[in-house]
């Protein structure tokens, strides 16, 4: 037995053990891809899309704006858009190669809120319904219904964090309250200690008057104006005052004022785990996108979402996308709400990032590198990066146009070019690919927010009459679907691409190369392997750069490319400026060096938040494998940690061309002895396992 050495928390021993007795190699598990991995998104705001019906645009009221919520010349109010407009315009968005389409929240809304109106769908009152601006629940149903015929998806966004604004606090007192200074009481006044109790059935009864720092309180008139019921329960939301947006309060808070949903208690669980069951069974739709999910504690998502994805599985939906809105950059917060809270997947923040300032300024290859090499942080053994749902922007913060105009030495046909090589990168990555509405067309907006929310039908709006539009003209008073842009042409285009050859959607990203403004990887899948590189310089590019296919002639099927040359695995080329290019290997891949594997010495990478442990393992030559890691205590099952498809590359302390995943210490008990083990399998399906090493966790 090797020396004991410490390593943070973790002590690690090593002993190998002879693997004769049992088959290893039977522990070898497929890269998992995810829901999101296939799908291919268009993001709609449902009321600025199209306008089907001009009888529901004032939800069948009368009077002001104030009272109706539609002012189609308001930029914070409701313009018409419905889903018989939608529906309508299913053949366009499918025309554009999408086959999913991801709708802003559809429930019924408390219509007026201050200045604003709730057009955008994240001020629910009846979570039971659809919102009469936007139609009827047969409108909804013969939407859903339309997109099944054309094998199209319909993701609907949810809320679970809070409702429309509702309660009030007595004495007008709406600053935050810490639990420290203020906890929670039963209904007798007795203190108690809410992580005691959350999710448990003896949670303590609450009461208005006695459980909150400040007495919350709802008029008579909009006691019960919510559903279902348990809605209408003052005393299920948290009432601590407005959200600050750090701290505790960023769980705890009202999010801008709106009603904080009291997520800890299991009335509240297991209200809102049937109300997004039943719509699945209801309205028969295909997945969710669920909104401010970092401001939910985790406990819930525990929960919820495994009895949703049950139900899912039950209506025969064996592929049912969910992806949380976890406004982060950073890999490493990003991936706790996959590997520890049971999401499918989540918004990929950290791409957005990088790719928009990659396309808009042509730096920031490192950045895509080094979260690319972050993937890692995803895999379980049902869970890993391809499972994202990545984009370039949002109805939050703002278009890809209006980023891409922060490039003022653009001129306007290098600004198309950066969008085409913007769209690029988000076809041609990992992920499953999200396209927010108006981008194919050019639009670019003024902020984020309200002035990203522009009408694709003819807008009474006069900024967005006179925006500037990349790619074309300003739209005036005419329709955006009877205007054509360059912009939707190569969308459509990459779109094509991608579903004519899986590798592109959903195969192996193995990182090639980032430097000097220039960024490549090879796709893999079916023996099939393509090599796709981007410079987003002004200026060409030449890369070196080696790929696994040898020997192979390659042809350029997207993009553009000059003085390419390949020499066995080696391949050159000149990339012109604002560009890309996928080459596609003639031959099949086939491996080229003999199967062997060694597990190497884990060592907690102190990037980690959690300190993780990175279990690596050394496969020879650079052919594409699967490299699966296990685990045992001994004298129980192996248990898999996850596998890898792709080798690391550039990441300090690491060597590159390592398989790697990360060995999440917390879940065991100081003392508890693990054995690990590495199986890798190459493309001819040839298998062969590391030897056992022997690890004591402290």
């Amino acid at each position: 037995m090797k020396k004991l050495v410490a390593l943070a928390v973790v002590a690690l021993s090593f002993l190998t053990y002879s693997s004769a007795a049992e088959d290893l190699t039977a522990l070898a598990r497929p890269t998992i891809r995810g829901g999101a991995a296939d799908s291919q998104i268009y993001f709609v705001m449902t009321d600025r899309f199209a306008n089907g019906d001009v009888s529901n645009d004032e939800a069948g009221l009368t009077g002001f704006p104030a009272v109706t919520g539609y002012d189609p010349s308001d930029i914070g109010y409701f313009h018409g858009g419905d889903f018989k407009g939608l529906t309508s315009k299913l053949d366009y968005i499918q025309g554009l190669g999408f086959n999913s389409i991801w709708i802003t929240p559809p429930v019924k809304q408390r219509y007026v809120q201050g200045d604003s109106a709730a057009y955008h769908g994240y001020w629910g009152l009846d979570f039971t319904t659809i919102d009469p601006h936007l139609g009827t629940e047969e409108d909804f149903k013969n939407f859903v219904s339309e997109a099944h015929k054309r094998d199209m998806k319909v993701i609907v966004d949810i809320v679970i964090n809070h409702t429309g604004d509702v309660i009030k606090y007595k004495g007008d007192v709406y600053s935050y309250s810490e639990i420290s200074e203020y906890p929670y009481k039963d209904c007798s006044g007795k203190k108690f200690d809410l992580n005691k109790f959350i999710g448990k059935a003896n949670f303590p009864k609450l009461c208005a008057a006695k459980s909150f720092p400040v007495p919350p309180v709802v008029s008579d008139k909009n006691k019960n104006i919510k559903a279902p019921a348990f809605l209408n329960d003052i005393t299920n939301y948290h009432n601590r005052g407005d959200s600050t947006f750090s701290g505790e309060s960023s769980t705890f808070g009202d999010f801008f004022g709106l009603d904080d949903v009291f997520t800890e208690k299991p009335v509240v669980i297991a209200g809102w785990t049937k109300v997004w069951q039943d719509w699945i069974t209801k309205f028969d739709i295909d997945g969710y996108r669920i909104d401010t999910a970092k401001h939910v504690n985790s406990e819930f998502w525990k929960v919820f979402l495994p009895a949703v994805l049950k139900t899912a599985a039950a209506a025969g939906k064996t592929s049912f996308p969910i992806y949380g809105e976890v406004w982060d950059t950073d890999p490493n917060y990003l991936a706790k709400y996959v590997t520890d809270y049971k999401f499918p997947g989540v918004l990929d923040f950290a791409f957005q990032a990088a790719a928009s300032k990659y396309a808009t300024y042509g730096n920031g290859e490192r950045d895509l590198l080094e979260i690319f090499n972050q993937d890692d942080l995803y895999t379980t053994a049902t869970t890993s990066a391809y499972g994202l749902t990545t984009f370039l922007d949002n109805h939050d913060m703002g278009r890809i146009g209006m980023f891409l105009q922060g490039n003022t030495d653009a001129t306007a046909s290098q600004l198309v070019e950066r969008a085409n090589f913007a769209n690029a990168l988000l076809f041609l990555l990992r992920g499953g690919p999200t396209v927010y509405y108006g981008d194919e067309k050019g639009m670019t907006g003024f902020g984020g927010d309200k002035s990203a929310r522009q009408d694709m039908f003819p807008t009474q709006v006069l900024d967005w009459q006179k925006e500037v539009r990349i790619g074309g003209e300003p739209i005036g008073t005419k329709s955006a679907f009877d205007v054509t842009n360059p912009i939707e042409k190569v969308m459509s285009e990459l779109q094509a691409l991608t579903k004519k050859y899986k590798a592109l959607r959903s195969g192996t990203q193995q990182l090639r190369y980032a430097n000097d403004g220039s960024f490549a990887v090879s796709r893999y899948a079916d023996k099939q392997e393509f090599l796709v590189a981007f410079n987003g310089r002004d200026a060409d590019a030449k890369l070196n750069l080696n790929v696994s296919t040898d020997n192979s002639k390659w042809a350029i099927i997207s993009g553009k490319a000059n003085d390419v040359s390949i020499t066995g695995k080696n391949v050159t080329l000149t990339l012109p400026a604002r560009s890309w290019v996928v080459l596609k290997a003639d031959s099949e891949f086939a491996p080229t060096s003999k199967l062997s594997i060694t597990l190497n010495k884990p060592i907690v990478d102190i990037r980690t938040y959690e300190q993780y442990v990175a279990l690596t393992a050394a496969v020879p030559g650079n052919d594409f494998n699967e490299v699966t890691f296990a685990v045992r205590q001994k004298g129980k099952p192996w248990s898999i940690v996850g596998t890898s498809d792709r080798r690391i590359l550039g990441v300090t302390g690491f060597k590159d061309g390592l398989y790697r995943v990360y060995l999440h210490q917390d879940k065991y008990k100081k003392g508890t002895q693990l054995e690990i083990v590495a199986i890798a399998v190459n493309a001819n399906g040839e298998k062969i396992a590391s030897g056992l090493q022997s690890y004591l966790i402290k």
